[in-house]
């Protein structure tokens, strides 16, 4: 006789996390493949570097004919997807070959991506140091590159697809090729910012200046390096938190990206007006927008398929804490970097005005220190829910201020030719404050608000079930526990009478939720028991075992012979 296997209540089926058919499989793929269309398609309509793009000027036509027709590829793979003898609605598709046909269709698109790559690479050592503007790469490609590894992903047969198995070579190198063109250039813009200083630091007139600047270049590039190291230790890690941060973060960045660009004020938050240079001459450069929505495509679909469970509390608040260090870590730095400039501005001379950067340096200050009492609070679960969800929203609100002010506070000066001025970067502002990377950590900091909202009612909603079936539980005696869990030592009732056998077998052979208790109420006149009437029980059931008699008479026959 086959043995039946049964779960416990509130805790879902093994085999329900699979998707057991073709009409199951469907919504998660459509979703996926209908973001990735999205994507690619605003990749083609949003600038690729300060040279090329939608609405840049000078734009080469046989390379925008180049990216079209990568365009139109990636779009024929979802296509294929789910149109055809070949697609999932299909029965009996072969998912193998609709996944090799999907990775071939985008393999031209991520040819276009790292040509462009390797030519803002080669360009900006190329013009380094000089007054030529770097070409960087545009919020365009971030979007591109997303869209395309979105629409070149197998696809989705399970709830988590097999991220280590398909894309964990890849999410590595990604990780480690943004971590060392983020080292490279800082180190060289470093070089270049110190070239003519650090020989002269020994010189007595100049040398306190020239410390000075060179002690300023080094910070600056250790405060933008920092992000694009906690970023790449997600990508790089085996923690599923750490992925699914990224995901979080990739997204924050693609919406500040597209932000920064359509809108006017734009130009006053970035002077390349979304079009990231290279690091730590534009706080965060392409060095990590690329690699974080790259990433974020990667590992998104399964990290959101199995995040929007009851069990994915925990997964979301580790993300969120992972994000909050983000925010301390670059608040706290761009307040050094603010003290840094008003000890610059004494010690050089400089017409900057100090009050900008005071203020500046106590949104900073705040927001770190904010951000780190969410960290912990939120980690220990010591506050109240009420008030982690008001301090995160006003968290997100002091962001959004601090990247008003920093760009309300900073003086104008007029254009020398107003008549000649660039489409793409430059702006009036005589120090640029502000960056893509301060509006993405808006974006962030609202998503966080967003997690910590919906897992707070969620877990509300599931204390509220347990807290009902913990009221309606029947309370047992401690006394009659021992029945509970089917002991066979200790058949006897409460009144010191033996207890039938088969009471105690149903008891110890039913289930637990209808396990019934064997209780023996003593009859009105029966004295209660004492420790001398409990040891002659005891010593009349170890004859009685000795002797090879059981409890329940003929019964217990009938079972001893078995």
């Amino acid at each position: 006789m086959g043995t039946e296997v049964t779960y416990p209540a509130g805790r879902p089926d093994v085999a329900t996390t699979a998707f057991s058919s073709t009409e199951t499989a469907q919504r998660p793929n459509v979703i996926r493949d209908a973001v990735a269309g999205l994507l690619v398609i605003l990749g083609l309509l949003l600038p690729w570097n300060v040279y090329f793009g939608t609405g840049i000027a000078g734009t080469k036509g046989w390379v925008f004919g180049l990216l079209v027709v990568a365009t139109l590829l990636s779009l024929a793979a979802l296509a294929v997807s789910h149109v055809g003898s070949r697609g999932i609605r299909t029965c009996g598709h072969d998912p193998a070959s609709l996944t090799g046909l999907r990775l071939v269709l985008n393999v031209p698109y991520f040819v276009v991506v790292l040509g462009f790559l390797a030519f803002t690479t080669v360009q900006s050592i190329r013009f380094g140091g000089t007054g030529s503007v770097p070409p960087g790469i545009g919020p365009g490609a971030w979007l591109g590159a997303a869209g395309a590894l979105l629409a070149a992903q197998p696809v989705i047969t399970s709830a988590e697809d097999e991220i280590e198995r398909h894309w964990a070579k890849v999410r590595r190198i990604m990780g480690i090729v943004s971590l060392a063109l983020a080292l490279a250039a800082v180190l060289f813009n470093l070089y270049w910012r110190t070239r003519f200083v650090v020989p002269n630091i020994g010189d007595p007139d100049t040398g306190v200046q020239n410390s000075v600047v060179a002690v300023s270049a080094v910070l600056y590039g250790v405060v933008a390096l920092a992000p694009v190291i906690i970023a790449a230790r997600w990508i790089m890690s085996t923690q599923r938190t750490g992925w699914l941060a990224t995901v979080v973060l990739g997204a924050s960045s693609l919406v500040a990206g597209v932000f920064v660009w359509v809108l006017p004020v734009g130009r006053d938050l970035d002077a390349f007006h979304g079009i990231a240079q290279n690091t730590s001459t534009a706080g965060v450069g392409f060095e990590g927008y690329l690699a974080w929505s790259a990433v974020a495509a990667i590992v998104g679909t399964a990290m959101l398929c199995g995040a929007f469970t009851r069990q994915s509390a925990d997964r979301w608040r580790d993300a969120a804490r992972k994000c909050l260090l983000l925010i301390a870590v670059w608040c706290a730095g761009t307040a050094l970097l603010r003290i840094v400039d008003l000890f610059s501005a004494s010690v050089l001379d400089l017409p900057a005005p100090a009050y900008n950067s005071t203020v500046l340096m106590a949104f900073d200050l705040i927001v770190a220190l904010l951000a780190m009492w969410l960290l912990v609070n939120a980690a220990s679960g010591a506050a109240p829910k009420l008030l982690i969800m008001l301090l995160f929203g006003l968290l997100t609100a002091l962001m959004v201020a601090r990247v008003i002010v920093g760009v309300a506070l900073v003086p104008r000066i007029p254009p020398l030719d107003p008549s000649d001025i660039n489409a793409v970067y430059g702006n009036t502002l005589t120090q640029q404050i502000t960056s893509t990377f301060d509006v993405t950590l808006c974006v962030l900091g609202m998503a966080l608000l967003a997690i910590v909202v919906v897992v707070g009612n969620e877990t509300r909603k599931q204390r509220k079930p347990r807290t009902a079936q913990a009221s309606a539980a029947p309370q047992v005696e401690p006394s009659t526990e021992l029945f509970a869990a089917g002991s066979a030592d200790a058949p006897v009732g409460l009144g010191g009478a033996s207890a039938p056998a088969t009471e105690v077998i149903a008891a110890s052979t039913a289930p637990a939720a209808t396990s019934k208790i064997f209780r023996q109420t003593p009859e009105p006149d029966a004295p209660a028991s004492t420790p001398d009437r409990v040891a002659e029980v005891l010593a009349e059931s170890t004859q009685r075992f000795a002797a090879g008699t059981t409890y329940g008479g003929a019964t217990g026959g009938r079972d001893a012979g078995h």
